[in-house]
């Protein structure tokens, strides 16, 4: 017989998987814990072993397809290219999987908006690590040359100010979800060309 040890991560696993299932397809607003629990087919005080809320399940779940970005993000730092061409890269790259999973899934796009208007800490976390790959790409550019700024602070932070509107979900569906990525790539572009220029 498997441990208890053992089992607990793979029902709380379950759980979520059935849980994020029901969220695209019903909707947050429309599951509830015993929809997930018969799902699960489980009790409902057994969903709340493990998750305290509903809220609960979806901060996890929030944190579950954040987690994907951060992961296509860092596969891109990673690469064996110039810093010029990963910075490109992960501008649009990060562009589109905002539209991918937030428009065209409009129930993910509920999922992750409760969790801003909740001001969840895993929001925060994510925003931090993100900002991390745009800092370590342009590291790499100033130390191999290709990239030139009297501050690598300002310099990411600029960036990162100048990119957040096109990685913010409910932004991209506002100002950009007809745009097919023309002006993240303008902007990818003139991001890169400004770092690229030599001082005088």
């Amino acid at each position: 017989m498997r441990s208890a040890a053992i089992t607990q991560p793979d029902i709380r696993d379950r759980i979520l998987t059935e849980a994020e299932r029901l969220f695209r397809s019903l909707g947050y607003s429309k599951t509830t814990v015993a929809d997930v629990a018969e799902a699960c087919e489980m009790s409902p005080a057994n969903v709340y072993r493990f998750f305290e809320s509903k809220a609960a399940i979806n901060e996890a779940i929030t944190e579950v397809v954040l987690n994907r970005m951060e992961t296509m993000a860092l596969g891109i730092v990673r690469e064996s290219r110039p810093a010029a061409e990963r910075l490109m890269r992960l501008i649009m790259e990060s562009h589109r999987f905002t539209c991918e999973q937030y428009l065209n899934e409009s129930r993910v796009h509920e999922i992750v908006a409760k969790a801003m208007d909740e001001q969840w800490g895993v929001i925060d976390a994510h925003i931090e690590r993100i900002r991390g790959c745009y800092r370590m790409v342009i590291e790499d550019g100033l130390r191999n040359g290709e990239f030139h700024a009297d501050d690598l602070e300002v310099s990411c932070q600029c960036v990162f100010n100048a990119v957040m509107p096109f990685c913010h979900p409910q932004l991209v569906a506002e100002k950009f979800s007809q745009d097919r990525g023309r002006q993240a790539a303008l902007m990818a572009a003139f991001l890169v060309k400004a770092l690229s220029a030599r001082p005088d």
